[in-house]
C-alpha cells in the first residue's frame, strides 16, 4: 500500500505545482508582494530590523527570499526609503531598481514557495486521509488536493497566507495522532511556534489544540491528561518563534500584534455582490467560500461532515468522533471567527480551512466508493473538478465556480484579493502592444510597475502607493481611446464615490485582462468618452479631460 501512496502523492504534487507554475508565468506582482520579498530578504541578511514587522512576523516572508540569497540583490540600506521606513517606495526600489530583474527575484522566490508548501500540504493531506478511511480516501485527497485553486494559487504568491495555512494545517495533523510520543509533541510545538511567527492571526492556534485536547480527554477519561507535554510543545513555540525574531526583536513582534489587532478593528472596506461594507458582514466569507471553492469539493466536504461516524468502518462512535473533532473542528472554529471579524477583504483569510475540507472530503468520497452509485458520482465528481479548474487555466487567483458565473462571473461577486491583486497587469500590456501600444488611460488596482511592462498611461484614480513618473504619457488624438479599469476600482471598492465608474458596466470590454483587468475602445463612443474627461477632471488631471473634449465635444 505504501507505494500506491507515494505513486498518488507524486502526481498530486506534479499537478498542483504545474497549474501554480502557470499562475506564476502570466503574473505580474500581486499587491503585497514586492513588500514580503523586500522585508524577507532584508531580515535574512539584517536581522536587526524588520521592514515589515508592524504588518507581518517575518518566517514566512523569510523563507520565501531563501533563493535570493544566491542572487545577491542590492539592498539600499543608505537609502531614505529605507532609513525613513517608507515600506511600499522602498520594496518598488528594491524589485524595479536592482541589478537582479524583477521577474528573476519574485519567480524564484514563488516557485520556491510553491514547492515548498505543496510538499508540506500535500504529505500531510494525503497522509491524513489515508490514516482516516485508507487508500479510496488518500485517492480522493489526491484529486482533491491538486486541483484545489485556492491553496495552490495562493502558494504560488510571496505572501503568508499558504505558509501560515501550511503550519496550522499541520499543527494540527500531528496532534490528532492517536499515540503521541515525544517526537509529535515537539513537532507539534515547532509548527506552532513557525505557524505564530508566519501570520498574526495564527495567535488562535495554541487555544485550538488545547480545547481539542481537553474535549479529546472529556470523551475517554481513561485517557491521560497530558498537560506536560503540552507545556513542552508551548515551550518549543515560544522557542520557535523568539529564534525566528533572533530574540532581540520579540518586543517587535509582541507590538506588531498589538498594531495588527487595533487595524482589524477598525474594519476595510469591502465589496459583496453590490453591497459595500467597512465593519465586514456575517455573509461574506460563507459567500466566498460557496462561489470561490469548486463545487464538487464543497459536495464532497458535505458527505464527509455527513458521514462522519462511518469514516472507518467499524470504529466505536466514541473513536469516531475523536478521529472526526480533529478534522472538523479547527477549521469550523478559524472559519467562524472569520465571519464575525471587522476586515473582510478576501478569501485568503480563510485559506487555513481548505486543508480540513479536503481531508473531510476525501473521508466523505472514501464511504461514498464503497457503494455503485457513490463510484459514479465520485467518478463524475472528478471530471467535474478537473473540467471547471481547467477552464480558468492560468488565471488560477480570478477562479471562481459555475454558481458564481465561472471566472468570467467573479467580479460581480467580490473583488481585491478574491480575483483582482493586480496579478494581470502583465496580460494587458501585451494586449496593448498587440494594438500598436497606444496611450492608455489606467485606473489600476495594485502596485506593479506598468512602465515595467511597457505601457505608457494616463494615471486615472490608481491605488498605486508608490509615486510613478516613468510610463506617464499624454493620449495623441490619432490614437484609439483606450481606458483600463482595475475590477476592485470598476466597483469603486476603496473610492468614496462607489459608482465612479458605474456607467461603464453596461459596455462590453474588447479584452479582459485575466478576468481583473477590462479594457474599453471608446474611441466611437461620444458619450463614453465624455464620461471619462468628467473622472479625469475629478481626478485632478484637467489637461488630459481637455484633450478628450477637443475630439469629443458636448
Amino acid at each position: 500500500m505504501k507505494p500506491a501512496l507515494r505513486l498518488l502523492a507524486a502526481g498530486s504534487l506534479l499537478v498542483f505545482i504545474a497549474l501554480g507554475w502557470s499562475m506564476i508565468r502570466v503574473s505580474a506582482p500581486t499587491f503585497d508582494e514586492p513588500v514580503h520579498l523586500a522585508s524577507g530578504y532584508t531580515a535574512l541578511v539584517n536581522g536587526s530590523r524588520l521592514l515589515n514587522g508592524m504588518n507581518h512576523p517575518p518566517f514566512a516572508e523569510m523563507w520565501a527570499a531563501l533563493p535570493l540569497l544566491a542572487l545577491k540583490p542590492a539592498v539600499f540600506f543608505q537609502h531614505p526609503y529605507w532609513l525613513g521606513g517608507r515600506i511600499y517606495n522602498y520594496s518598488d526600489l528594491f524589485l524595479y531598481k536592482n541589478h537582479v530583474s524583477a521577474e528573476r527575484l519574485l519567480d524564484s522566490a514563488r516557485l520556491f514557495s510553491l514547492v515548498t508548501w505543496a510538499l508540506v500540504l500535500g504529505a500531510a493531506v494525503l497522509s491524513w486521509s489515508w490514516r482516516l478511511a485508507g487508500l479510496p480516501a488518500a485517492a480522493a485527497a489526491a484529486v482533491l488536493f491538486a486541483f484545489c485553486p485556492p491553496l495552490f494559487a495562493n502558494a504560488a504568491l510571496v505572501t503568508t497566507d499558504a505558509a501560515s495555512t501550511a503550519l496550522f494545517f499541520l499543527t494540527f495533523c500531528l496532534f490528532s495522532l492517536g499515540k503521541r510520543g515525544p517526537a509529535v509533541w515537539v513537532g507539534g510545538g515547532l509548527c506552532m511556534g513557525l505557524a505564530l511567527a508566519s501570520k498574526f492571526n495564527m495567535v488562535v492556534l495554541p487555544a485550538f489544540v488545547a480545547v481539542l485536547l481537553l474535549s479529546e480527554w472529556n470523551l475517554d477519561r481513561k485517557q491521560t491528561l497530558s498537560w506536560g507535554w503540552f507545556l513542552v510543545s508551548a515551550g518549543v513555540a515560544a522557542a520557535a518563534l523568539a529564534v525566528i525574531c533572533r530574540f532581540s526583536l520579540l518586543p517587535a513582534y509582541f507590538d506588531g500584534l498589538a498594531a495588527t489587532i487595533l487595524r482589524l478593528d477598525d474594519g476595510r472596506s469591502s465589496f459583496l455582490r453590490g453591497h459595500h461594507f467597512i465593519t465586514g458582514h456575517p455573509l461574506y466569507f460563507p459567500v466566498a467560500l460557496l462561489i470561490k471553492t469548486p463545487l464538487p469539493l464543497l459536495a464532497a466536504a458535505a458527505a464527509g461532515v455527513a458521514f462522519w461516524p462511518h469514516w472507518e468502518a467499524g470504529l466505536e462512535l466514541r473513536g469516531a468522533l475523536r478521529r472526526a473533532a480533529w478534522v472538523l473542528a479547527p477549521g469550523a472554529a478559524y472559519f467562524l471567527l472569520a465571519c464575525f471579524a471587522k476586515t473582510q477583504i478576501g478569501y485568503r483569510h480563510i485559506l487555513p480551512v481548505y486543508p480540513f475540507l479536503i481531508v473531510a472530503g476525501a473521508c466523505g468520497a472514501a464511504v461514498l466508493w464503497r457503494t455503485r452509485w457513490g463510484r459514479a458520482l465520485c467518478l463524475g465528481g472528478s471530471l467535474w473538478l478537473v473540467a471547471s479548474v481547467g477552464a480558468a487555466y492560468p488565471h488560477y487567483l480570478a477562479y471562481f465556480n459555475e454558481a458564481a458565473g465561472g471566472p468570467a462571473g467573479g467580479w460581480r461577486w467580490l473583488v481585491d484579493s478574491n480575483l483582482d491583486w493586480g496579478q494581470d497587469l502583465k496580460g494587458l500590456a501585451a494586449e496593448v502592444r498587440r494594438r500598436g501600444n497606444p496611450v492608455v488611460h489606467l485606473s489600476y488596482f495594485g502596485v506593479a510597475d506598468p512602465s515595467y511592462y511597457g505601457l505608457r498611461y494616463v494615471p486615472l484614480f490608481s491605488s498605486s502607493i508608490v509615486e510613478r513618473r516613468e510610463g506617464v504619457a499624454q493620449a495623441e488624438g490619432g490614437e484609439p481611446l483606450l481606458l483600463a479599469v482595475s475590477a476592485t476600482n470598476l466597483q469603486g471598492n476603496y473610492y468614496a464615490d462607489h459608482a465612479m465608474f458605474d456607467w461603464l458596466k453596461a459596455r462590453r470590454p474588447v479584452y479582459r485582462a485575466g478576468e481583473s483587468i477590462f479594457l474599453y475602445d471608446l474611441t466611437e463612443d461620444a458619450e463614453g468618452a465624455r464620461r471619462l474627461a468628467a473622472v479625469l477632471e475629478r481626478a485632478g488631471d484637467p489637461g488630459a479631460a481637455r484633450r478628450i473634449l477637443v475630439r469629443y465635444p458636448p
